[in-house]
């Protein structure tokens, strides 16, 4: 017999915050580059082209001793049974025995990881001197991305949120976006110091901006080349299937590009068509080199820099690691003997 510790959505929010997430993902990031932490082949699989599909991203990370999947799967034909669009399922195993450890609500997790991805790109490659941030897209990661930025780097003073296919979203989301990122920030002991605002044309927001993270479904660019200042830094998260595309390809051509894993942004990533274009023809590294001081990030204030964050499974592994950890801790989840 075996005992696994199933953890849902209310335990993982009692232990997981914004700067767990930050730790856990640039651990992740820092463990990949060391070759303590391996990337194991991306499954993707359509049930029905455009409406129905999973994929599934694993790995092992030896800082932790466990190795583990993440299975997501999406149904848009899911609302008219009243249930959500997506489903994500961690499942962690102890990396010298095999045995199941944990079986996680990968929801809460994904949300926090990837806000926290392009806040570790954006700590790493930024000015250090960055005043003003623009998200590009206004869905339900917005307030995940804000919160992770303002925990990370405190010179920000301004947010700007735009919708590049329906800019009045923004102004409609404001308030919530508001609320749900000053309440990530309560809870893991930080107060919000900049100021959130709707900003309907995005072309003047990634202008004034110093870093700009997108985070949009785009199959075709929604920030210009031309909109990008000298000294940007853009955070890509948007683009993780073949065919995304969220800034135009002169863009990459004009940066210093990091990714979180070469192969993978050359197959999914923001990467996938510049370098098909030929624009893009290798990186300048994974972030986890910058991270462990093995390349440089940027050099200069005038360098633009962008970040490929596609998804790696590592970050899932450290987010489900330390959570598995607290609860254990805490007493936290339910174990079943199976």
């Amino acid at each position: 017999m075996s005992a696994i510790r199933v953890i849902g959505r209310e335990d993982i929010q009692k232990v997981f915050t914004v700067t767990a997430a930050l730790r856990a993902v640039e651990s992740a990031y820092a463990g990949k580059s060391a070759g303590t932490g391996r990337v194991w082949p991306m499954v993707f699989h359509e049930f029905d082209p455009g409406h129905a599909d999973l994929d599934i991203k694993s790995g092992d990370l030896e800082s932790a001793g466990v190795y583990g999947l993440k299975v997501v799967s999406w149904y848009d034909s899911n609302a008219e049974k009243a249930l959500p669009a997506l489903f994500g399922t961690s499942l962690l195993f102890d990396l010298v025995t095999g045995e199941p450890k944990a079986l996680l609500n990968a929801g809460p997790i994904t949300a926090l990881r990837t806000g926290a991805a392009a806040a570790v790109g954006a700590k790493y490659l930024a000015r250090k001197d960055a005043k003003t941030l623009t998200i590009v897209g206004c869905g339900e990661l917005c307030p995940y991305l804000a919160a992770a930025a303002l925990a990370t780097i405190p010179s920000l003073n301004t947010v700007y949120l735009t919708n590049p296919h329906r800019p009045e979203k923004a102004a409609e989301r404001l308030a919530a976006v508001t609320a749900a990122t000053d309440a990530l920030l309560k809870a893991c002991g930080h107060a919000r110091t900049a100021a959130i605002n709707a900003a309907a044309d995005a072309a003047s927001a990634v202008g004034e901006s110093d870093i700009v993270f997108t985070a949009t479904c785009a199959k075709a660019p929604v920030v210009k080349s031309a909109w990008v200042k000298p000294g940007t830094h853009v955070s890509c998260i948007g683009a993780d299937l073949p065919g995304k595309q969220e800034v135009e390809s002169a863009v990459l051509a004009r940066a210093a590009v990091y990714g979180d894993d070469t192969a993978q942004c050359f197959a999914v990533g923001e990467c996938e068509l510049p370098h098909k274009e030929g624009v893009l023809p290798a990186l300048a590294g994974e972030l986890g080199e910058v991270i462990l001081g093995e390349k440089a990030g940027r050099t200069s204030d005038a360098e633009i820099t962008v970040f490929d964050s596609t998804g790696i499974a590592l970050q899932d592994i450290a987010s489900a690691a330390v959570i598995l950890n607290a609860c254990e801790k805490q007493g936290l989840g339910t174990v079943c003997e199976i």
